[in-house]
């Protein structure tokens, strides 16, 4: 299986509020995020839930498919919103609010990994992984790929959790390197490394076709 081929396989992941990110106001779909952010920082609450409904879907999806649980997921993209809406301020383009919401949502995913961890040691995380890569794939997959798809789940959580999300940013999400360092926080030479570790690790435990990829 190409990884590059991985995101095609599944199906849209839903989490945090479907209703409210599926059902938009009176949003101008073609108006730029820079005069709903002028707003809201003047303290119009319809800018903001103009912004949290333009963006919600987006970032819940991605949450998801990095965390695997969606009762994780929906806390995460809660509070992601929460913070960046309280603190529009520090946005320093307003045109790029929906990378700089995502940024912050993946900040917390890894306080959520290593809150996991710690759990996991004391033998007390109860979670369950409901929304796993092979829970969201395609029906119309053969068993085939399932099974493969549910290979990568298992080799995907023994991977460092900065590789985990750099990888799965990249071959599930279809996010650039530019966008992968600026979701993770780090430079572009740093995401490069981190999904090429995973993908050392991955081939090890799952295989994966030999791929053509570019910097895009």
């Amino acid at each position: 299986m190409r990884p590059t081929a991985l995101g095609s396989l599944l199906i849209p992941a839903v989490a945090a509020n479907q209703d409210a990110a599926s059902s938009p106001p009176r949003i101008d779909a073609a108006g730029p995020d820079r005069e709903l952010v002028r707003r809201a920082r003047g303290g119009d609450r319809w800018a903001e839930e103009a912004l949290y409904r333009r963006h919600a879907r987006a970032v819940a999806r991605t949450v998801s498919r990095l965390l695997a649980r969606s009762a994780e997921a929906e806390d995460v993209v809660q509070d992601a919103f929460i913070f960046a809406l309280t603190h529009l301020d520090d946005l320093r383009d307003p045109d790029l609010f929906g990378r700089w919401v995502l940024q912050v949502a993946v900040r917390l995913v890894h306080r959520r990994f290593r809150q996991r961890s710690f759990l996991r040691l004391l033998g007390l995380d109860r979670g369950a992984d409901d929304v796993t890569l092979a829970a969201q794939a395609d029906p119309r997959a053969g068993p085939e790929i399932h099974a493969r798809i549910a290979e990568i789940d298992r080799a995907l959580t023994r991977l460092p959790a900065r590789c985990r999300v750099a990888w799965v940013l990249r071959y599930v999400e279809g996010s650039g390197i530019d966008e992968v360092a600026a979701a993770s926080s780090c430079s572009r030479a740093t995401a490069k490394r981190l999904i090429a570790r995973a993908e050392r690790e991955l081939r090890a435990c799952v295989a994966l076709d030999e791929r053509e990829d570019s910097d895009e």
